[in-house]
């Protein structure tokens, strides 16, 4: 299963830290984030890992895979 782990407002909108989903083959992040964050396209700045490595929403992964996601946030 892949692991998802959600940072700030994207935790808050799935309702929990962490999912798990299975996928069949390999899958793209952002298919898969879309299918479990509510109003996840609504968020243009994101900071996507994949197994700790920093990626792109048209990443593949697969079943074994962790992602982390979180909104970046600006201010000042």
């Amino acid at each position: 299963m892949v692991r998802i782990r959600l940072m700030g407002a994207f935790a808050h909108l799935a309702g929990a830290r962490e999912l798990h989903v299975r996928i069949d083959g390999k899958k793209e992040v952002d298919e898969i984030l879309r299918e479990v964050i509510p109003r996840y396209e609504e968020f243009h700045d994101r900071i996507i890992m994949i197994n700790g490595h920093p990626a792109r929403g048209d990443a593949e992964v697969e079943d074994t895979d962790e992602i982390k996601v979180m909104p970046v946030l600006s201010g000042g």
